[in-house]
């Protein structure tokens, strides 16, 4: 079993275990602020040094990992592979400011299509209700088309963006 020792107000741990959610991996989180010996525990696998989130895996212990570490430490594990992890990746691959521009242009859309001439109220409404659903949905046909992802990128929750790029590959080869 996977255990994330972290804390609530720890942004890295939030990240982590939204990464583990999407990845649909099994795991335990113990909040080290409300449990003494899950801080017992953290401070053993990290040297005495109290750092969220520590997440300790059957063969590995990581400390304040990237998601992209995560990735290929459960890849290496064998919890999942190279294609499973891109395959759950891909699940949602909008970020969240890009999926509240979505939602909002789509509304928008669809409210102005009545005031649009006539030949373009049809093609407005699809337009729009299509751009709504994918930000409503978190998930883009052509990012999914070219495995790309604006999820951890600067705008998606800007104080725990991984990245300076907005659009990335889903999975990154491991760098070895």
């Amino acid at each position: 079993m996977i255990t994330v020792f972290g804390a609530d107000w720890c942004e890295d741990t939030r990240r982590s275990l939204r990464h583990l959610r999407r990845l649909s991996v099994a795991h335990r989180y113990l909040n080290i602020d409300e449990d003494l010996a899950a801080l017992e525990r953290a401070l053993a696998l990290n040297g005495g040094v109290r750092r969220t989130p520590i997440i300790e895996l059957r063969s590995r212990v990581l400390v304040e990992p990237s998601n992209d570490t995560l990735t290929d430490a459960l890849i290496d594990d064998g919890d999942l592979t190279r294609e499973e992890a891109g395959d759950r990746l891909m699940v949602q691959n909008v970020g969240d400011l890009e999926r509240a521009l979505r939602t909002g242009a789509g509304v928008l859309l669809v409210a102005l299509a009545p005031s649009l001439p006539r030949v373009l109220r049809w093609p407005a409404r699809v337009a729009g209700t299509a751009a709504a659903l994918s930000g409503i949905a978190g998930w883009c046909p052509a990012y999914f088309a070219a495995n790309v992802t604006s999820l951890q990128g600067p705008g998606d929750r800007p104080s725990e963006a991984a990245r300076p790029a907005w659009i990335a590959t889903v999975i990154p080869e491991p760098a070895r």
